[in-house]
């Protein structure tokens, strides 16, 4: 009913119920009070009494007229709208087969609390966890999803990380028969996931790697690395000026023309429509329009292993210790006044303009530090014995570091690459490239089909 301490023109709701379906309107309050009675809203063989229309005003006669030809009494409630919904917590991380009830607080247009809000709870995605009407969550398979909690147009999101029980790394089955892996990338789902090797190998995940499964490729070359600017655009460079793209999320490749012949080594994006290969003879491919056409430069005569980009400033290295640098976005590169090492350099990733982590033979890992006059390059070692292939750092100060040295090598760092610390991996093959999802997640694949992944940041 209207509330008669109500000002004028304070805007109200109505619901009204019709043979117990509800109708809600909104409007202002009348300036005088309107006594709400048994017999105001009630319709009679069909026709709607006239004193309820009058008593309520043009516009709920409107809707008493929708309800003539019921046969039961109409009952009419104030409702009052969630203006907004704060979830807590926020954030929440569980093991599969966990659970953990969320709450939330409903206000109204004033700011006041509202005592026993209608919530609609939704995950979204089932696969990681579901929730009950209650706001219990409970954790299904390993990934990262966001738990929403509505009511009408207000809403609210709590993020929800569900991990295994396992502790280190750990094999994961890769159904790649055998072939050797070169590449991987992970959405930051941690769940939709690629790795690409030998004989045009893609495999693909939706589950965090639980299940890895063949995708057609197109190809036969070996395939080097992945990238994807985003969940449905991805790419992959291999030998023999191999290009594929994909616009699905991975479910079909083709094969791209960069007008290249080269082994190509690596690929990154820093934007959908900015992107760059390298590999053999020292080739640098480059395309600023999505792919559609690339530019060839050869910076250098050494090939090139890696590359990494933070906005236009981007690092590429190589054989014999080359690490090229670019601040245009790669249209001209510099090679560095004083190499730090003669060893081939196999990988780089650059997590800012300033801070960026290299690895490669002999376990050398060089770094970046600040200069009197701009950003250097300082030499590490994570020891000799330990030939490095690929790095990934979640953080500034975090990494990891794979490679051989007998076994599959993991090696890792909490101190931004000054020291390192050996991991076990349970790898008996060479690892060949890492990715990190965050300090926790991380998956690493390396020959003879090799996957192996952590949720604990490799600790045992």
């Amino acid at each position: 009913m209207w509330d008669s301490s109500a000002p004028p023109g304070r805007r109200r709701w109505l619901t009204f119920h019709l043979d117990g379906e509800p109708i809600m309107h909104t409007a202002p309050s009348p300036s005088w009070p309107v006594p709400v009675t048994p017999d105001v809203a009630r319709s009679a063989r069909g026709h709607v009494r006239t004193d309820a229309a009058r008593a309520l005003g043009p516009l709920a006669a409107v809707l008493l007229c929708l309800v003539g030809c019921s046969k039961n009494p109409v009952a009419v409630h104030e409702t009052v709208p969630v203006d907004s919904l704060i979830l807590s917590p926020a954030s929440a991380t569980m093991l599969i087969g966990g659970s953990q009830t969320f709450s939330v607080a409903a206000y109204d247009t004033a700011g006041a609390l509202i005592a026993a809000p209608a919530i609609v709870w939704r995950s979204s995605n089932r696969g990681v966890f579901t929730v009950q009407g209650s706001g219990l969550a409970t954790g299904v398979g390993e990934g990262t999803a966001l738990l929403i909690a509505s009511a009408g147009s207000a809403s609210d999101t709590a993020t929800i990380t569900v991990m295994p029980a396992a502790h280190g790394w750990y094999i994961q089955d890769s159904r790649a028969n055998g072939a050797h892996l070169n590449g991987v990338f992970f959405q930051p789902d941690g769940r939709t996931g690629w790795a690409v090797g030998e004989g045009g190998r893609i495999l693909m995940t939706t589950d965090a790697g639980v299940n890895w499964n063949p995708s057609i490729s197109q190809t036969s070359f070996t395939l080097n690395a992945v990238w994807f600017t985003g969940a449905l655009e991805g790419w992959v460079v291999g030998a023999g000026g191999t290009v594929l793209r994909t616009g699905d999320g991975g479910d079909s490749w083709s094969r791209v023309s960069a007008g290249a012949s080269e082994n190509l080594m690596d690929v990154v994006f820093t934007h959908p429509d900015s992107g760059y290969a390298v590999g053999a003879s020292g080739v640098v491919l480059r395309t600023q329009d999505g792919g559609l056409s690339w530019q060839r430069l050869h910076p250098t005569t050494w090939t090139l292993r890696g590359v990494a980009f933070a906005g236009r400033d981007g690092w590429a290295v190589g054989d014999a210790g080359t690490i090229l640098g670019t601040h245009d976005g790669g249209a001209s590169w510099f090679t560095l006044a004083q190499p730090v090492t003669s060893l081939s350099l196999h990988s780089v990733r650059r997590r800012s303009s300033q801070v960026a982590f290299a690895a490669g033979v002999q376990g050398v890992t060089p770094r970046t530090v600040a200069g009197a006059d701009s950003t250097e390059w300082q030499l590490g070692s994570a020891g000799a014995s330990n030939q490095l292939e690929g790095i990934s750092f979640p953080t500034d100060v975090l990494g990891f570091a794979v490679g051989f040295n007998g076994t599959g090598a993991v090696l890792r760092t909490d101190d931004s690459g000054v020291t390192w610390q050996s991991q076990v991996s349970h790898a008996s093959y060479r690892l060949n490239d890492v990715f990190c999802v965050d300090s926790l997640r991380a998956w690493a694949v390396g020959d003879n089909g090799t996957i192996i992944h952590t949720v604990t940041g490799g600790h045992p």
